[in-house]
This record gives structure tokens, C-alpha cells and sequence, in this order.
């Protein structure tokens, strides 16, 4: 129960976080938090129902037994998580451009998505063993996408010329760490 309170106020806070400031959105940003919002609900009911047997998780007789496990059945199919992070996403972009802010969000997802991915996974142990280069990796991109975001258009000088090394070098370290061992 402890990993459905986690992914609940995680997806709580990085809707709230995306959602700021909620004014100056129009109609789209209430429909995005509204949406973001039951996403999130979806797939936290979907990880707490994960761990009741189905046949204990429905007792009405009949129709309405038919139709509890319709509905467990859409609960398990639909891609919940994807469709906070889209909604997430999306509530950001409504906003000025903000690095940081865009940045802090990024690593609070990631967080939100581990916590989902540990409250689906059946291993108790090592569960990210082989993906601890690639959520290294994504955080130092994510940094070094936010620090390169807050600095002024450089033109074609040679501030410029630096910045598209320090972009190729990382591509290229996203390749060698993508590589198979």
C-alpha cells in the first residue's frame, strides 16, 4: 500500500508542479490537470487492484459480475501512466519557457514512472540493475538540457560552436552507453 501512496503523491505533485501558474492557460489548462489528475488515479487503482486475487475483488452476482470484470479489464488495458505523462507534458508546454522549472518536472516524471514500475514489478530486488546507465545518463542530459536552455542565443560565434561539441559528445556517450556489452 506504501508504493500506491507513493505513486499517487507523485503524480499529485508533478501535476500540481506542471500546473503552475494555472492562470493565463485558458480552458486548456483546467482540462489538462482534470485529466492529468484522473490518469493518475487510474493508474494508482490499477497497482492497489494488482495485488487482490480477481475473483476477491468482485462479489455481485450476474450482470453486475460481467460488468466488474469489464471494467477491471479496461482498468488493466488502458495505459494510465502514459497518458499522465502526455497530460503533464502538455501543462508545461502551456507555460513561458522555464528551464529549471521544466528540468525539476523531468526528474520528478522519472521518479513518478520508477515508482510505477516498482509498484507493477514481481522482483523485490535489483529490479533497475540494468538500467542504472540510462537513468544516469537521462539525468545528466536532462541537466545539462536545462543548463544549455538558460543560456542567451550565442549566434554564430564560438560560445555557439562549443555548445554544439558539448551536444555531440552526448550523443555519442548515449550510443556507447546504448551498445550492448
Amino acid at each position: 500500500m506504501k508504493q500506491v501512496l507513493a505513486i499517487t503523491l507523485l503524480g499529485a505533485a508533478c501535476t500540481f508542479w506542471s500546473s503552475q501558474p494555472l492562470r493565463g492557460t485558458g480552458f486548456l489548462g483546467p482540462l489538462f490537470v482534470v485529466l492529468a489528475s484522473a490518469c493518475v488515479a487510474g493508474g494508482a487503482l490499477r497497482v492497489a487492484r494488482k495485488e487482490v486475487d480477481r475473483e476477491d475483488r468482485l462479489f455481485l452476482p450476474g450482470l453486475l459480475l460481467r460488468l466488474g470484470y469489464a471494467a477491471d479489464d479496461v482498468l488493466n488495458a488502458v495505459g494510465w501512466e502514459s497518458g499522465s505523462v502526455v497530460c503533464i507534458i502538455v501543462l508545461e508546454a502551456l507555460h513561458p519557457s522555464r528551464p529549471w522549472h521544466s528540468g525539476v518536472l523531468g526528474v520528478a516524471l522519472m521518479c513518478y514512472l520508477l515508482a510505477v514500475h516498482r509498484g507493477e514489478s514481481t522482483i523485490a530486488v535489483g529490479f533497475l540493475r540494468g538500467q542504472v546507465r540510462f537513468l544516469g545518463l537521462g539525468l545528466a542530459s536532462l541537466a545539462l538540457a536545462s543548463a544549455l536552455a538558460t543560456i542567451p542565443s550565442a549566434g554564430t560565434g564560438g560560445l555557439s560552436a562549443g555548445l554544439e561539441a558539448v551536444a555531440a559528445l552526448a550523443a555519442l556517450a548515449a550510443v556507447a552507453l546504448a551498445l550492448p556489452l
